[in-house]
């Protein structure tokens, strides 16, 4: 029964995984994060693995919406902002989930129908602890600069 549950869940995992491809296809500004040699396939299923779904609707496909994938992107978001700091090192994938965030982040934020909402608290601390990782990562580049200078 257990290998049932896991075939089921990995199936929504990837039916998820295919709907926020869809919904990233809707935005052109994405488009341009994807030149590199990682995909917006690979991105988008290197999310759902990382996160924990939402209710699925019985028979149906995921809706979604703009909240929907910015609070998929802020659980994302905060597992890569953790790695960094700890390890130092993300790959280009992880790299884009966090441009992704903050990319919405700045959407939300821009836009007055989010004001005083919980959404809107999430965009602000995205962007904080994006400014703070800016800081973070300056310092540890003129540390590496400065390495056998006196």
């Amino acid at each position: 029964m257990s290998v049932i549950r896991s075939v089921a869940q990995q199936w929504n995992k990837a039916d998820f995984a295919q709907q926020l491809q869809k919904y990233f296809a809707e935005d052109k500004a994405i488009d341009e994060l994807f030149v590199g040699a990682t995909s917006c396939s690979t991105v988008c299923s290197l999310i759902a693995a990382m996160i924990e779904l939402p209710p699925k609707p019985k028979n149906e496909h995921y809706n979604m919406d703009k909240a929907q994938v910015f609070d998929t992107l802020f659980q994302c978001f905060l597992l890569m902002f953790i790695k960094e700091l700890e390890h130092k090192d993300l790959t280009q994938a992880e790299q884009l989930i966090m441009s992704l965030a903050v990319h919405y982040a700045q959407t939300i934020c821009d836009d007055k129908q989010y004001a005083d909402s919980m959404l809107y608290d999430k965009a602000q601390r995205v962007l904080t602890a994006m400014a703070r990782l800016s800081l973070e990562r300056q310092k540890l580049r003129k540390q590496q600069c400065n390495m056998g200078k006196v």
